[in-house]
């Protein structure tokens, strides 16, 4: 006999526990396209400046505009979800993506190539902000924040396997092949959608400018929430903070090849994936406020001695990769446990919160990726500073917005 596990927005509507392990099971398996989008053309960003006959500001900000397509995506995709359902943006999301990738490749136009990556990280944000907001119609409660972590860890794979793959494709093809890699991933989530996922919410909010604004001032003004979200952003920036100035440091100024930075990464995606495995265990055992305290005191120190050590030591390789490791060891506690609590706290604006969620936190990313293109990180000092400065932010927000209030 089937075990049947109704929707929480539609007590009628029900599924198997099978196919909604299935719908589980496909979302975790395309999430690592996310981070991919990111990371996977980072060892071609000196190529890419060379090839085009552009500057190393231009490359950087191929990640500048991935991450202001993905908020903006986020947010207004998060909304849309809630009026019209889950299914219809990711099917279109899914479509228009696998065509705009496939666009750079064949035409090697710098305007075309910004326009491209904006699109793509519009048009994937269509499915993370959905598919999170899926989780939140077919899960119940206790099981959400686990499985968001689960979220977290499966996008932390994009980080291991994105600069590795990147990094071989641009040293035996090049920089284009990057591209059609997108869109045959991105073909593969259009089948996903058309064969597994199905639509999950039913109970549809209008969109009506007033309910909108409403919503959207009930979680902005919510002071945890507010505080969650924004240390998913300055946690995720340790992470392109590397991905944007790592590539130039390590292959201009050390001379190291793209193969290299993609092992690089690599073993910094494994440390993150690492960090999202540990966060796990730390959340059947702390409350999340803990976990923030402990870890933000504990990595900010360490990001001072990777100061220190930058200074004494300089350029050598391990000065650069060990802090770097720390740093996404530290985002990969920090960030899936910021994640499953700020969702938790709106589970009746599943789509809404989410796209608040990421408006700001992706905001605070795309801002550190902008500044980060006019930084010519020569020497690991100035990205150890740069780390030391974020981890203090971090810990000016636990300590004003998180922090619990009786607490002296």
């Amino acid at each position: 006999m089937k075990n049947n596990i109704q929707f929480q927005n539609n007590p009628i509507q029900s599924f198997s526990e099978g196919h909604i392990n299935l719908i589980l099971i496909a979302i975790l398996a395309l999430y690592p396209l996310v981070g991919m989008g990111i990371d996977l053309i980072a060892p071609s960003l000196p190529a890419i400046s060379h090839d085009l006959n552009t500057s190393n500001n231009f490359s950087k900000n191929l990640i500048t505009f991935y991450l202001l397509g993905y908020m903006l995506g986020n947010f207004f995709i998060g909304f849309l979800s809630d009026a019209i359902g889950r299914r219809k943006p990711m099917l279109l999301g899914f479509i228009v993506f696998t065509i705009v990738s496939v666009l750079p490749a064949l035409f090697n136009k710098p305007f075309l190539l910004l326009i491209a990556r904006f699109l793509q990280g519009f048009t994937i944000a269509a499915f993370a902000v959905s598919s999170r907001a899926i989780l939140s119609d077919i899960l119940p409660k206790e099981k959400l924040l686990r499985t968001t972590t689960l979220i977290a860890t499966m996008w932390g794979i994009g980080p291991i396997i994105g600069p590795m793959i990147g990094g071989y494709l641009q040293f035996y093809f090049n920089w284009q092949m990057c591209f059609y890699f997108f869109a045959f991933m991105g073909f593969i989530g259009l089948l996903a959608m058309i064969f597994i996922i199905p639509e999950t919410h039913f109970h549809r909010h209008p969109l009506q400018y007033k309910q909108l604004k409403n919503n959207f001032v009930s979680i902005t003004t919510h002071r945890i929430f507010l505080g969650t979200i924004m240390l998913m952003g300055i946690t995720y920036s340790l992470l392109i903070v590397f991905n944007t100035l790592g590539p130039f440091l390590i292959q201009t100024s050390l001379g190291y090849s793209s193969v290299y930075f993609g092992k690089v990464a690599l073993l910094m995606g494994v440390t993150f994936l690492a960090g999202t495995f540990l966060c796990r265990r730390l959340l059947k055992q702390l409350y999340p406020e803990d976990i923030f305290f402990y870890v933000i005191f504990i990595f900010t120190i360490i990001a001072a001695i990777g100061v220190l050590l930058a200074l004494f030591y300089g350029n050598m390789i391990w000065i650069v990769i060990i802090p770097s490791l720390f740093m996404f060891l530290g985002c990969g506690i920090i960030y899936p446990t910021a994640m499953g609590k700020g969702i938790s706290l709106f589970r009746h604006l599943a789509g809404s919160a989410s796209a608040t969620m990421n408006l700001i936190s992706i905001s605070i990313t795309s801002m550190t990726a902008f500044i980060m293109s006019f930084i010519h990180a020569n020497s690991m000092l100035i990205i150890a500073y740069i780390y030391l400065g974020l981890m203090t932010l971090a810990s000016m927000v636990y300590y004003f917005l998180i922090r619990p209030k009786g607490l002296a």
